[in-house]
């Protein structure tokens, strides 16, 4: 009996580490959304006012998420589409009331009694805080809730991030599975998802066949998803409209706004020959973008070469400010991010997204340019009367505390600037 105790022993320790860690995952996006819509100010002025429901074409209707501030302008954009009674609905918010009341003004009005399932861009909480919200309502308003024989799990599609607490689910179990309550435990466990793979495709619903395009960058599990009826892509964060959007990964974006750019040319050309024979009155026009955040986009191709020639922008940028600094101050060994940043965006954002969201991206560039042999990285002693007290052995049992990152041009590009 103790040798089996203690078998089992580690793999307790391990469950319960892993539930500590999705809790710990959980509190910290609820801090980080709260002290976003609390703290980081109002939309961009000059941002159209968008519905809280509005039909964008004959299968997609955009359902506003009630957040609206610095970071998802007018709120995040959640949609129903299809064009029947069961639909798909892209992501769900943060999950406040004013999202659920806009979710059933619309799904009632569209004659919706069923959602057919969710899927979800990634992981950020704007995108799938409402996700157990969206499937009470769905119950509440499903035509099928009163059959328990016909009672079946809502299932959330993403691609699944092992690292931010999310877990897989098992669709062989799933379907194999007799009892309505287990299949509803299984599929419904918090922060379980049905994993989605680039090219995968969702054309169970009337009037809409999506096509999953992974697009890793601004988050690593990243996914548009194509319309193939409208030549269209839901393009998540990827492509915001009203501003720019962030990254995790600067080299993984580019790559991301290329990828959509190419797949969206591909998706007008198929969706204009499909249509020829079609009633083209009741068709959108091709290529449109449908963002996160902001309104729709109507030219997405025009969009998405935008935002690589501001990334291009932005890193020429950069570059310039580490040149300028190195010409003038080179005394300093260079600059920081937090100095990089105030000089390139001072005076154009709020001191919440400067330190938050503009270090995030001038960090990216940095990484790029070092990775490129255009800008030098070196760790330097902090230039500060207090660290220079602090005994040497000291120091050296947490080097980290008392040095600093900086960053100068490579000889190479002093010699280009010239």
């Amino acid at each position: 009996g103790g040798a089996s105790a203690g078998r089992v022993q580690p793999r307790a320790r391990r469950l319960a580490s892993a539930r500590v860690g999705v809790m710990f995952e959980s509190v910290t996006e609820t801090v980080s959304a709260f002290v976003g819509s609390a703290l980081g100010g109002p939309p961009p002025r000059g941002l159209p006012a968008l519905h809280p429901v509005a039909r964008l074409s004959p299968r997609v209707v955009r359902v506003l998420g009630g957040n609206p501030g610095a970071f998802t302008l007018q709120g995040t954009n959640a949609y129903l589409i299809g064009t029947g009674p069961r639909r798909w609905l892209l992501d769900t918010g943060e999950g406040k009331p004013a999202f659920v009341a806009n979710l059933r003004a619309a799904m009632t009005a569209e004659g919706v009694t069923e959602l057919e399932g969710i899927l979800l861009t990634h992981w950020h909480l704007d995108h799938v805080g409402g996700v157990a919200h969206a499937r009470r309502l769905a119950r509440e308003l499903s035509a099928n809730d009163k059959n328990e024989k016909e009672r079946r799990p809502l299932i959330a599609y993403k691609r699944v991030r092992r690292d931010k607490g999310e877990t897989a689910i098992d669709l062989d179990r799933l379907r194999s599975e007799p009892n309505v309550d287990a299949r509803v435990a299984l599929a419904e466990t918090f922060r379980a998802y049905g994993e989605i793979r680039d090219g995968d495709v969702f054309d169970s619903v009337p009037g809409a066949t999506l096509r999953a395009l992974f697009t890793p960058g601004h988050t690593e599990d990243h996914v548009c998803f194509v319309l193939e009826e409208e030549g269209a892509i839901f393009a998540g964060d990827c492509v915001l409209n009203g501003n720019t959007a962030v990254f995790e990964n600067l080299v993984a974006y580019s790559r991301s706004l290329e990828t959509m750019r190419a797949e969206l040319e591909r998706a007008k050309e198929k969706a204009l020959e499909n249509s020829a024979s079609a009633d083209e009155k009741s068709s959108p026009p091709v290529g449109r973008l449908y963002p996160s955040h902001g309104d729709v986009i109507c030219d997405g191709v025009r969009k998405l070469e935008q935002y690589a020639r501001h990334r291009e922008t932005r890193d020429s940028m950069f570059r310039a400010a580490l040149v300028e600094n190195w010409r003038s101050r080179p005394e300093r060994g260079g600059v920081t991010i937090s100095e990089l940043t105030r000089s390139v965006y001072r005076d154009t954002v709020s001191p919440l997204v400067l330190f938050t969201a503009c270090e995030r991206i001038a960090a990216q560039h940095l990484k790029k340019l070092v990775e490129e042999g255009r800008v030098i990285r070196e760790e330097r002693k902090r230039r500060n009367a207090f660290f220079a007290l602090v005994p040497r052995r000291i120091v050296e049992l947490a080097p980290s505390l008392f040095a600093e990152t900086r960053f100068r041009p490579a000889p190479a590009e002093m010699t280009a600037a010239t």
